[in-house]
């Protein structure tokens, strides 16, 4: 009897102190919503969708959040709040959408976080669009055009964790070159000035999104350095840089973390919905 007791103990303490975080990012592709009559984007854009395309790729989204049990959910590839907002109400009564208005006009392209997490109060920023520069004070400036930040409350045995998570999405990769590549290096430095708003006051921070760059890259390796990010794709060891280009040219998706033990990192096919992965993340929080 006693016995069974300490057992049964033993495992409520396990479960109180456990916690785990599920993180996910989704480039959508240029999901745009047929019910705004407006097609955001005034250079370049792919239209509006028909009702029947965006609902199907809604629900794919949901299925495959609820599938992997995330909690935040970070977009990039959105034509507006409303997709934001549709998107939470695909996820189900418990989901918001966290967003700010974007200021790429040429596209219409905007990022947004998704959760089902407490949300601290008046949290939701943009940081201003800040802008990065690679050196000196004549150096070009560079602002990011889309990023969201917001925090999160999330529990942990009897602990509360204050999670700041940021979300941008970096110039194209497509048809590169030197001067979009040292553009993107401006922007890091752009979203290293958006974790120091947030490193102020929270315990832990997730940056992740499309920054359209390869791990080794000086673009990443100016965010992980900045505030000693780790990336839970190099912590699981699921780098291949023997990997043909081919193979490894859109896995430019990336979470990166600080704080945190990242248990499980997967990229995830998105089939017909977009050409990149989705890029997902296990985090413990374990006491």
């Amino acid at each position: 009897m006693i016995r069974t007791l300490l057992l049964i103990l033993l495992f409520c303490f396990s479960y109180a102190t456990k916690a785990e975080l599920n993180v996910m990012a989704i480039n959508a592709e240029w999901l745009w919503t047929p019910h705004d009559n407006h097609i955001d984007g005034g250079k370049y854009n792919k239209g509006d969708m028909s009702p029947f395309a965006y609902h199907n790729e809604l629900n794919f989204y949901a299925s495959l959040v609820h599938k992997k049990s995330v909690q935040i959910l970070a977009i990039s590839e959105i034509e507006n709040e409303i997709v934001a907002d549709d998107l939470a109400k695909t996820f189900g009564p418990d989901w918001k959408a966290y967003f700010k208005q974007g200021r790429d006009t040429a596209t219409g392209q905007d990022v947004a976080i998704i959760s089902n997490l407490d949300y601290v109060k008046d949290s939701l920023t943009d940081f201003g669009f800040p802008y990065g520069q690679l050196s000196g004070f004549f150096d070009k400036k560079k602002r990011l055009s889309k990023v969201v930040g917001a925090q999160f409350w999330v529990k942990s045995g009897t602990k509360q964790h204050k999670v700041g998570v940021i979300t941008a999405h970096f110039l194209s990769k497509r048809k590169d070159n030197i001067k979009k590549s040292q553009n993107r290096q401006r922007q890091s430095y752009a979203l290293v000035k958006a974790m120091n708003d947030f490193l102020i006051d929270v315990d832990k921070l997730i940056v992740l999104g499309d920054f359209n760059d390869f791990i080794e890259s000086e673009t990443l390796s100016i965010l992980m350095r900045a505030h000693n990010l780790h990336s839970s794709e190099i912590m699981m060891g699921k780098v291949n840089v023997n990997q043909s280009k081919k193979k490894r040219m859109w896995k430019i998706d990336h979470i990166l973390y600080r704080n945190l033990r990242a248990t499980n990192f997967l990229r995830i096919d998105l089939k017909k919905y977009s050409d990149h992965d989705a890029v997902y993340t296990s985090f413990s929080l374990s006491e």
